[in-house]
């Protein structure tokens, strides 16, 4: 018998009937008036009720299946229960029902933080559909207000389009967002400045590059450790002196650190951090070693020697950057000035065939004399 009715193929010989729009609808009213609801989710801090019915959510999200259905798969025989979720926003858990029982979602009304909010979450509950829209919806909105921010997310959850779209951007304006004095570039994770570097379409100068990445691992050493390039980390055995002079009775009124050793203002700085938590070394040293992973990204072998030489003369750089670098740099800029093959084993490559390398090789061969 002929139909005017919307038909929808599944799969094979199965067939929906219906316009999807309407069927949308009905379940979202059904889930907005929470009728016929046998579960609830207590979701915040302040506790934000949140109603719904097993057999759909069970069904559409196995994460939550599991929870609501830890022992048996037998909805009959699972009673009406609560469950607690403390580490999330209510409007984006509901947010996210909501897509379980309409399979649609509003973007246009969330902002930056909210959508990467909802892909967290859509990537906990392992609801890859979900996440996949919000991904393509993220690499619509980058611009300079967005793209650092938007740059940590895809990298933190490896998404390449994410990463892409953000990539193209800052290549894009360079000039403009990958400056020292871009005060934007100080929320980026170690990781994603170290995206940034590795590209091979910054064209950039490279000394530019680096006050840029210096001026962000300073700004990031204060942030996580509340010292900057210019502290000195004690070393380890100077600091387990200093742990073991606070947990001693004769501690209170007594030096911290011993007559005998000269020690500068920094470094007393640096350990009256360490010793306020047992943990302030190993974070010290964690967080150095991930600067030093960032500046080791910067091609100092693009660098002249006058260049290289005023980095050198700076000691608050020279403790973000690891001593192989330099010395890999020099050797290559000593391999073009008198043919002499350098080492075999280097941190830096002996050929940069990028685009910014190109931008720039000519400027050094016409200053590499210096």
């Amino acid at each position: 018998m002929p139909t005017n009715r919307t038909r929808l193929s599944v799969k094979g010989e199965n067939y929906v009937f219906g316009d999807s729009l309407t069927y949308s609808k009905n379940m979202e009213q059904l889930f907005a008036e929470e009728k016929y609801c046998d579960t609830r989710f207590l979701v915040g801090q302040k506790v934000h009720a949140i109603y719904g019915h097993k057999a759909i959510i069970a069904s559409r999200c196995p994460t939550l299946s599991a929870m609501l259905l830890p022992s048996t798969n037998d909805l009959m025989e699972s009673v009406r229960s609560s469950h607690v979720i403390k580490d999330m926003e209510p409007d984006i858990f509901r947010t996210l029902i909501r897509f379980l029982y309409t399979n649609s979602i509003n973007f246009e009304t969330m902002t930056t933080h909210k959508l990467i909010e909802m892909l967290r979450t859509s990537l906990k509950f392992q609801l890859s559909e979900l996440a996949k829209l919000i991904e393509t919806h993220l690499t619509t909105v980058v611009d300079a207000n967005t793209v650092f921010e938007l740059l940590n997310t895809g990298v933190k959850y490896k998404s390449n389009d994410i990463k892409g779209s953000c990539m193209n951007f800052i290549v894009k304006f360079s000039t403009e967002l990958l400056t020292a004095d871009n005060g934007s570039l100080a929320t980026l994770t170690p990781a994603a400045m170290l995206t940034i570097l590795k590209s091979d379409e910054l064209p950039v100068s490279e000394l530019t590059l680096f006050h840029m990445a210096a001026e962000w691992a300073d700004s990031y050493l204060y942030r996580v450790t509340g010292s900057g390039t210019h502290q000195v980390i004690p070393t380890k055995p100077q600091y387990s002196q200093l742990i073991a002079r606070r947990n001693s009775s004769k501690y209170y009124g007594r030096p911290l650190l011993p007559r005998s050793v000269n020690y500068g203002p920094n470094t007393l700085r640096a350990a009256a951090t360490a010793v306020t938590s047992g943990s302030s070394y190993r974070r010290l040293i964690q967080t150095r070693r991930a600067v030093m992973t960032v500046m080791s990204a910067i091609r100092y072998a693009l660098l002249t020697p006058a260049e290289l030489r005023e980095i050198e003369s700076n000691p608050d750089w020279m403790q973000i950057i690891p001593p192989a670098c330099l010395a890999d740099a020099w050797r290559i800029i000593t391999f073009r000035q008198t043919g002499q093959h350098a080492d075999e084993k280097l941190t830096l490559p002996t050929t940069l065939p990028r685009r910014r390398a190109q931008a720039v090789f000519k400027h050094v061969e016409d200053r590499v004399d210096q």
